[in-house]
């Protein structure tokens, strides 16, 4: 799953191949993801795997291989290497032995409505367990239509820029003009910010009461 594709972007706009070629948006929309990432990603760094609740237990106890991260209740796993899908190489898990020892745990899956990750193995008590990660207020891992959206707006700013760099705003053909409007694609980056800071990064929205 990515957060838009270049048909999205030929629906939602007069954009089309014959003004910028399919392959070229897509290599856009890979930019624009990074940069949408870079407003809605909250980066969490080594976060101890603690116990969170009666549910969200995170036992390091020799059998259990599945944990939670501690902003479940009000946030999403998101993409932290900027390809546009939630997966297991959007987290990094560290375990810590008795003697200070650190190795990289291996993640076999991850749950994006639980909010979880499990590991290939079950480490016992006497390990320290730490993840790296990144979270959104909203879920891109459908992804949620807002971030779609703004993922679209950003990738038509930057195509119609792509378009309109170094153009006079009108030419003349005789006695005929031609004029272009060189404003699109400030328009369309406003409208992705709009949807960034009013809509997908509205905490008050997102926050969930914790019982």
């Amino acid at each position: 799953m990515v957060y838009c594709t270049y048909s999205d972007i030929n629906t939602d706009s007069n954009i089309t191949s014959s003004d910028i070629a399919d392959a070229t948006i897509t290599s856009l929309i890979a930019k624009a993801t990074k940069i949408l990432n870079s407003k809605i990603n909250i980066e969490v760094v080594r976060e101890r795997v603690l116990y969170i609740d009666d549910t969200r237990e995170n036992e390091i106890d020799s059998s259990n291989k599945t944990y939670y991260i501690r902003n479940w209740f009000h946030g999403y796993l998101a993409d932290s290497n900027g390809d546009g899908s939630v997966t297991t190489a959007d987290l990094t898990v560290y375990v810590v032995d008795s003697d200070g020892t650190e190795t990289e745990a291996t993640i076999s899956s991850i749950d994006t409505d639980a909010k979880s990750f499990t590991l290939e193995t079950a480490y016992d008590s006497s390990y320290r367990m730490y993840v790296t990660y990144t979270y959104a207020f909203k879920d891109p891992s459908t992804p949620d239509p807002l971030i779609q959206l703004a993922c679209e707006y950003l990738t038509i700013s930057l195509c119609y820029n792509k378009i309109n760099f170094g153009r006079s705003m009108e030419d003349s053909f005789g006695n005929r003009k031609l004029k272009r409007h060189l404003g699109a694609s400030a328009e369309y980056w406003d409208l992705a910010m709009k949807i960034i800071n009013e809509e997908i990064n509205y905490k008050g929205a997102n926050l969930k009461t914790i019982n």
